[in-house]
């Protein structure tokens, strides 16, 4: 059964957008689709791997499904080519046919359904801007995000509210982090912040103590899978956007007078003139395929979620976060209300030993052997030797992690909450150590390659600016001005 936070499997996900895309061009209400419409438009997907097929075949006859190809567009080449089809690529792809009324784009997801990652498995918060460095790209980009986040769920009528968020400091040591914080939020020009006290925060929130604690009445929740699939609607309506799922990427060849050619394992390569790598969790090994620089290596860090059950889920109406702890910065165990009603406790950041690694005992050979040999790995693991070990306590261990959440709320017991599921969020460190805090962009060697290599949290937040930050830098580094796009 899946979850109704996470997205749906495949083939309704890719029937759904199929389905709108035809409603849009014949000029229909776009209704919400019943199940029987869903199952019209499944006959439409599942391209297989055959020597006959001309949307992604290749010499393999076995008839193994590989995912499925949605668009009007025909032929195997297109001007942009973007891997990566969770919510930064499809926002991409989206500001791309938007903005240039004759480019034509094709979306390469490995998976066999879209969003399948960090865009369905997080905890849906729209962040306010408070975190990040003030003056960079993170920063910037998280605001204006925010902001264009809640018009475009507004305006698409996708759930969305401003419930907000309070940071709470429960021991002395936390105010000084607390007030600098503050500092870097207003710096940020983030809107209504208040430091609040004990009483202040009790009338917010009875089931909450703390010494003091940050208040932004902006930050708000909403479903990012049911986002990005509404900005892949938007992109498929354009009529010059194709969407091909089941592409898992082995191979790219980038030359500046030949244009690109991504292989995948099974099928025709795609050919574009350019291409944007935004592959999240695997953004090191894509970009490096691309032509980028080896590193920075991403590293997966499991954040596993518990649930309030449904009769307690009233303990809180907002956010509540700890203040996080500046050695490592991470935002620390949360409660969060969900739109969809339920209230989650967590994540936690445990170090997986799979790109993918959404439990305890997922191992892949190839990145567990890529980490061994990583210097800046060991000098993050070896740094923060004692954080570290209680993550990965927390993570096997429900009262130790329910008890983080006690500093702040302490009426929680671990029999008030269920274990939910996990996400892996992508975390990028130099050679050094050092976790990178800002997004990363990087032009390839053949100069026709733009390399997204570093996008995590506040990233789903962020994804309509990032969008139009990054086919800015593309327009500038490719010289779009000489392409025949059209007017932007």
């Amino acid at each position: 059964a899946h979850h109704p936070w996470r997205a749906p499997p495949h083939n309704r996900i890719m029937a759904k957008i199929v389905a709108r895309s035809i409603l849009s061009r014949l000029g229909l209400p776009l209704f919400y689709l019943h199940e029987k419409s869903l199952r019209l438009c499944e006959p439409l997907l599942g391209a297989r791997c055959s020597s006959s097929s001309s949307n992604g075949g290749g010499a393999a006859s076995s008839g193994r499904q590989v995912g499925g190809v949605v668009g009007e567009i025909k032929g195997d080449s297109v001007d942009v080519a973007i891997i990566g089809g969770g919510i930064v690529g499809l926002a991409i792809a989206r500001e791309l046919v938007l903005r240039y009324p004759k480019v034509t784009v094709a979306v390469l997801e490995k998976e066999k359904r879209l969003v399948p990652h960090q865009t369905s498995h997080n905890s849906g918060v729209i962040h306010a801007g408070i975190y990040y460095e003030p003056g960079s790209d993170m920063a910037r980009l998280c605001v204006e995000g925010a902001r264009r986040m809640f018009e475009y769920c507004e305006k698409k009528g996708l759930p969305c509210k401003r419930v907000g968020k309070l940071i709470v400091a429960t021991q002395e040591s936390e105010l000084q982090t607390l007030e600098e914080l503050y500092k870097r939020a207003t710096a940020n020009k983030v809107q209504g912040l208040e430091l609040l006290n004990t009483k202040q925060v009790l009338d917010l929130e009875p089931n909450v103590h703390a010494l003091r604690a940050l208040h932004s009445p902006n930050t708000g929740i909403t479903d990012f899978a049911a986002a990005a699939c509404s900005f892949a609607d938007d992109f498929l309506a354009s009529s010059r956007g194709r969407i091909q799922t089941g592409f898992n990427v082995n191979r790219i060849e980038a030359d500046e007078r030949k244009g690109v050619e991504v292989h995948s394992k099974c099928g025709k390569p795609v050919k574009a003139r350019w291409l944007i790598t935004c592959a999240g969790l695997h953004s090191d090994y894509i970009g490096h395929m691309a032509g980028g620089a080896k590193g920075p290596t991403v590293l997966p860090f499991r954040g596993t979620y518990h649930e309030l059950k449904p009769e307690f889920r009233k303990v809180i109406t907002r956010n509540i976060y700890p203040v996080p702890d500046p050695k490592f910065p991470m935002v620390g165990v949360h409660l969060t209300p969900r739109v969809d009603g339920h209230v989650l406790i967590g994540p936690n950041a445990a170090l997986s030993l799979a790109k993918e690694g959404y439990n305890f005992w997922n191992f892949n050979f190839k990145d567990a052997m890529r980490f061994a040999v990583n210097k800046g790995l060991w000098k993050l693991l070896l740094g923060n030797t004692k954080i570290v070990l209680h993550e990965i306590w927390r993570d096997i261990n429900a009262h130790a992690f329910v008890g983080e959440a006690q500093r702040y709320c302490p009426t929680l017991k671990v029999e008030h909450t269920t274990k939910g599921w996990a996400g892996v969020h992508a975390v990028a460190i130099d050679d050094s150590g050092k976790i990178i805090g800002d997004f990363m962009f990087e032009k390839g060697k053949s100069g026709i390659v733009l390399n997204l290599r570093n996008a995590p949290s506040p990233a789903c937040t962020s994804s309509l600016a990032i969008a139009t930050a990054v086919v800015d830098r593309a327009a500038s580094e490719f010289d779009w001005k000489a392409a025949k796009f059209g007017k932007a």
